[in-house]
């Protein structure tokens, strides 16, 4: 066995070997080496400048390191850290989307209601569904998201939002290190992670289960240290090259290390409060101690029962810790109820297309991963490659997935990618064995460069630096309210007017509705809306049904799922039942434009712009007897385009506050 040690700055490194070898079967470039006398050669020093050495076996490998001077190695050093700064702050960039998302009103609202008044147990602001039970999920999400936006208004959510973002990719270049990738691997594998997040990193609950998932694998890479990161299916004894049985090596694994796996449990609790993706995060963390305890079967027979039962009650556990929510079982009766009910009507359920934009950075990430996992000199885990390929078939059958899948590539291939770099000749070389080698302490990214290159690439870096941060923090300090996503301007106009009533309002702007109108107060009459994006939790399938139907028309199964105890497809219906005041509609639906139109007997349109209609119960809005009755003076009908946006929450009174680009 050798033993490699350096001593001192000038990176002198003493080999002390147990078997005996000769002077003169060293390379010729070792000569130079000032070599101590030694009798039966266990004992060489090598204190020359530049000379290191690998020892792998019984044979000795000596390489010359990079003989930069000490000054240009401590800027290179500096550059790396500016480098990952760079990196961070352009991961930062990538999940600081600033478009408020349509379930952004509802969520605070309800967790602000709830911290007000406690939580509900039937749906609210609904006039169709007043009775009807609200199993409300996430509402540890939406007290965090209330008190934020109470106290820190829209820049706070989007500074929280990015901080977590941060947190998890930062926590994935933190593992890469862990796991000796190189800088080059690490830091380009978290920017197209933080890339391929983009698109789901919204302020929504998943946020809760994307930072809960994160602390899982980060707990389950702790708790297997030794373990995780090898090919584990071997039976206890093989046979070698000659035939003979051999015992395998042991399993390598810490027994302190498992018992913090019971810590699974209560982060299970936090996250089933917290966002129904604790499902998925269950299942995973289920099926990666089931694979384990094979593995461990594989390996030590039935000296593995006791790993085996441990792992076992901590999963159930885990599923205990679920059951404690505000609903007991029937928040899992109803789980169970809903899972089973497609959702293609809903755009994050549907599988990710190959030719949309948007999904490139998904496809170049799975390009990534399988080559890396093909062409990689590193041991593979057979439980990482498991539990990859079961995330991945999410991700190509709901695009909402496809986050998980980013994360878990993130923390897990680090060690690939940088060894399918190295194969490229990028990044940190490679030993033979496909371990990583361990490199002088003067093998900075930049080392290598003249001192003006260093320079230029510093410059450059810094200018890097400064626009990254300057893009940043104009994000954080604008959370946009787009004027052609959203009726603001319809808004402006329901407020101006002081409408008020049962209001059919198409599917994504309805909880923008319920908080801008909804809570009114004290004996002033609101707003209270058909459905809205809270679907299933707070409204039968009919209900839903009667809505899409409006919406929507005669349907593509591909594109929707309704349920045939609905009866037979009646755009109308929403209009009936109920006995609505207010249709509010955007005109890029065309079947529910259509229904209107042939409505106007019954409705009137009292406000039209490019994106929005406003229609009216003619009873009420047309009948010059009735107290509501608004004159046509009054009534806006233009085709005036929407454009430029209005900070969030975008009630009316900002209106006069937007921005025009």
């Amino acid at each position: 066995m050798n033993h490699l040690h350096r001593t001192g700055p000038a990176f002198s490194l003493q080999v002390i070997q147990t078997e005996c070898c000769e002077p003169e079967a060293q390379p010729e470039f070792v000569s130079a080496a000032q070599v101590s006398p030694f009798a039966d050669c266990n004992d060489l020093n090598f204190s020359t400048f530049g000379t290191a050495a690998l020892v792998s076996g019984n044979a000795m490998t000596l390489f010359r390191a990079n003989t930069a001077p000490a000054n240009r190695v401590q800027l290179a050093t500096w550059i790396d850290r500016g480098l990952v700064v760079a990196v961070l702050l352009a991961c930062a960039t990538a999940l600081s989307l600033n478009v408020a998302d349509p379930d952004l009103w509802g969520h605070v609202q309800y967790g602000r209601d709830t911290i007000l008044h406690g939580l509900p147990t039937t749906t609210t602001y609904s006039y169709v569904a007043v009775g009807y039970p609200w199993i409300n999920h996430e509402i540890l999400a939406e007290y965090a998201v209330a008190l934020i936006a109470d106290n820190l208004g829209g820049p706070g959510l989007l500074f929280v939002k990015c901080l977590l973002g941060i947190a998890v990719t930062g926590g994935i270049f933190w593992h890469a290190h862990r796991q000796g990738a190189g800088l080059i691997a690490a830091l380009s594998l978290i920017l197209l992670v933080a890339i391929t997040l983009g698109n789901h990193w919204s302020l929504r609950p998943q946020l809760a289960s994307y930072v809960s998932f994160t602390l899982l694998l980060a707990l389950l890479s702790y708790s297997f240290a030794g373990w995780e990161g090898k090919w584990q299916l071997l039976l206890p004894y093989s046979v070698d090259p000659q035939g003979l049985p051999t015992r395998s090596p042991p399993l390598t694994y810490s027994l302190p290390r498992l018992k913090l796996l019971w810590l699974a449990p209560p982060l299970f609790m936090l996250w089933t409060n917290a966002h129904g993706g604790f499902l998925a995060g269950l299942c995973i963390f289920l099926a990666y101690l089931g694979i384990r305890g094979f593995e461990a079967i594989c390996r030590k027979g039935r000296a593995a029962d006791g790993l085996v039962i441990r792992f076992g009650l901590m999963g159930l556990a885990s599923i205990a810790a679920t059951f404690i929510n505000p609903y007991g079982v029937n928040f899992h009766r109803w789980l169970n109820d809903d899972l089973r009910v497609p959702r293609p009507e809903i755009v994050e359920w549907r599988a990710p297309e190959l030719l949309d934009p948007q999904f490139l950075p998904f496809w170049l990430l799975l390009a990534v991963s399988v080559s890396s996992l093909a062409l990689s000199r590193r041991s593979r885990d057979f439980t990482h490659l498991t539990i990859l390929g079961l995330i991945l078939w999410q991700a190509l059958t709901h695009h909402r997935h496809i986050a998980f899948f980013a994360i878990a590539c993130g923390w897990w291939l680090s060690p690939h990618w940088d060894s399918l770099l190295a194969r490229l000749g990028i990044g940190q070389p490679e030993a033979d064995d496909g371990g990583t080698r361990e490199t002088p302490a003067n093998s900075a990214f930049t080392a290598k460069f003249s001192p003006s290159m260093q320079i230029a690439f510093t410059l450059l870096l810094m200018c890097a630096i400064g626009i990254t941060a300057t893009r940043l923090w104009q994000r954080l300090s604008t959370l946009k309210v787009e004027r052609d996503q959203y009726p603001v301007a319809a808004f402006d106009f329901i407020h101006s007017h002081d409408l008020n009533g049962k209001l059919v309002c198409t599917f994504n702007w309805a909880q923008y509705a319920l908080a801008t109108f909804g809570p009114r107060e004290s004996g002033r009459p609101s707003i209270q809306v058909q459905v809205d994006g809270r679907c299933r939790t707070s409204y039968s399938q009919a209900m839903l049904d009667a809505h899409f139907d409006f919406l929507m028309g005669q349907y593509d199964p591909m594109q929707r799922f309704r349920d045939p105890n609905s009866g037979p497809v009646d755009p109308e219906r929403v209009l009936n039942e109920g006995e609505p005041d207010l249709v509010l509609i955007s005109r890029t639906q065309v079947p529910s434009v259509e229904v209107m139109q042939r409505q106007q007997g019954r409705w009137v349109l009292l406000y039209q712009d490019s994106l929005a209609q406003l229609w009216g119960c003619s009873s009420r809005f047309d009948d010059q007897q009735s107290p509501d009755f608004m004159p046509l003076s009054e009534r806006q009908i233009t085709d005036r385009p929407q454009t430029g946006y209005v900070l969030w929450p975008a009630k009316p009174q900002q209106a006069e506050k937007s921005i025009n680009l």
